[in-house]
């Protein structure tokens, strides 16, 4: 069966925030290099694309085995599936970094850098998800936005006889925020968190784009409250979990549509939450109790202060 681009970028999605620890140490390397794997000459971007599109089961859509972004990019242009304009959702986009010719890859730039385009914006500008990104010195997984200014090209992977131009997009998780008294701006997915370090969580409002939530809080030193399934602030019946008073732990729970069902399969809330001034607690994923998951995220008599959440398979 075909791949289609919004299941790769689906994959892709569920990998933002992922973070390479101990100089370029990742799991898309330890997997490309068949075992652990550090040093400053492990860039991962490649290895990243390269993961995403093995998942998928779409290895082959991408012509060789490299790590390298002028190997890759290669491998699209001997296949003549190589493009330097009209950019399209799925395609795996190669950055310049310098304006020195590439004799790899004539007709373009030395290639620098990899990601997968989510996005083609009306300003001119490419919403991409990349890995090996971002400031930290290891790299993370990140959605960027990027100016065409810095593309040198893209490999277009053959999508044919999927259903990408029709198929339904990946839903996103909107939410936000209360805390000493003030709702805090809306966050989409694993752009940012939704809080304020060191301010304990009062409350909690979420939703997707498609689909619905169930979703409720629980007090510390109290219990838990009902489950609440609307989106709307001022609403504290149902449109937020939460009642002024600060938490130590929520639980999500995301049903998908048939319609998403069919073009992405079930999905799931995948979630985590940070004690007020410290590091993150492992993921939760709705309300799942297998691998360690205790069913919520956070833990009790610990007060939070910062919420992530992201759609998953």
């Amino acid at each position: 069966m075909a791949t289609s681009a919004d299941k790769i970028l689906a994959i892709a999605r569920a990998q933002i925030g992922t973070k390479a620890t101990d100089i370029k140490k990742c799991k898309y390397n330890t997997w490309y290099y068949g075992g652990v794997v550090s040093g400053s000459g492990y860039d991962w971007c490649v290895t990243f694309v390269q993961w995403v599109f093995n998942e998928a089961g779409a290895r082959s859509l991408l012509y060789t085995k490299t790590a390298n972004c002028g190997v890759q990019a290669k491998a699209f242009q001997d296949r003549k599936r190589l493009v330097t304009s009209g950019f399209k959702k799925g395609d795996v986009v190669f950055f310049h970094w310098s304006d020195e010719p590439s004799v790899m890859v004539p007709g373009t730039y030395v290639s620098d850098h990899v990601g997968i385009i989510e996005k083609v914006n009306s300003d001119g500008t490419i919403t991409t998800i990349e890995g090996n990104t971002g400031s930290t010195y290891n790299g993370e997984v990140l959605r960027r936005v990027r100016s065409l200014s810095v593309v040198s090209c893209a490999g277009r992977p053959d999508y044919t006889g999927s259903s990408e131009d029709i198929s339904e997009d990946m839903p996103q998780m909107l939410y936000r925020v209360r805390a000493s008294g003030r709702w805090f701006s809306e966050v989409s997915d694993l752009s940012d968190y939704a809080g304020v370090i060191g301010k304990p969580i009062t409350d909690v409002a979420l939703k997707a784009t498609a689909g619905s939530v169930r979703y409720r809080v629980h007090i510390k030193g109290g219990k838990w409250l009902p489950y609440v399934t609307g989106y709307d602030i001022s609403e504290p019946k149902n449109g937020y979990a939460g009642d002024n008073r600060a938490i130590d732990a929520v639980e999500i729970y995301y049903y998908t549509p048939a319609n998403i069902v069919r073009q992405q399969g079930y999905l799931k809330a995948k979630y985590r939450v940070s004690p007020v001034s410290g590091g993150y607690w492992s993921w939760q994923y709705d309300n799942e109790t297998s691998n360690g998951q205790d069913g919520y995220a956070g833990v009790f008599g610990k007060t939070i202060d910062r919420l992530q959440v992201t759609l998953t398979k």
